[in-house]
């Protein structure tokens, strides 16, 4: 499993946050005010080229793209605003994902941060980050099941 490809929100499709931008949900403004808390934390972070690349065609702002491009390291003082600002852009996303494909895709991604989580082994940064980003997610009410589908 690619763990750095994770904690810099790979999980994370970034068309759909876009267009729940576009649509001026509440969620992509809570976004913003992630992203600029995360940049004010993080100070001097170096925004990768690659990264800002990844985001350049799509209309968000300006300060959700920097953010994007300049993931701290696990270990940073900025990771835990680094964590608000994904679990944001999950909360953003969510908005565009038909009610009932809901459970289905945070099932997924429950599983899959449990299993990144294993992967960066017990006690360690990684770990931690992993379980709270899972923690993090709505609808703790939903069974773990992903044939769950609400009535």
């Amino acid at each position: 499993m690619d763990l750095p490809g994770l904690y810099g929100a790979s999980f994370v499709d970034w068309e759909a946050v876009a267009a729940s931008w576009s649509k001026r949900t509440v969620p992509s403004r809570l976004l913003l005010f992630a992203a600029r808390r995360y940049l004010s934390v993080a100070g001097d972070a170096k925004p990768e080229g690659e990264r800002a690349a990844f985001l350049e065609s799509l209309k968000l702002p300006a300060e959700i793209k920097d953010a994007f491009a300049s993931p701290p390291a696990p270990e940073a003082e900025a990771a835990p605003e680094w964590g608000a600002f994904t679990d944001a852009a999950i909360v953003a996303e969510l908005e565009m994902v038909p009610y009932g494909e809901r459970p289905i895709l945070l099932a997924e991604l429950r599983a899959g941060l449990v299993k990144a989580a294993e992967e960066a082994g017990p006690g360690t940064v990684l770990n931690r980050w992993f379980l709270a980003r899972r923690a993090a997610l709505p609808g703790d009410d939903l069974p773990e099941s992903p044939e769950y589908l609400p009535v």
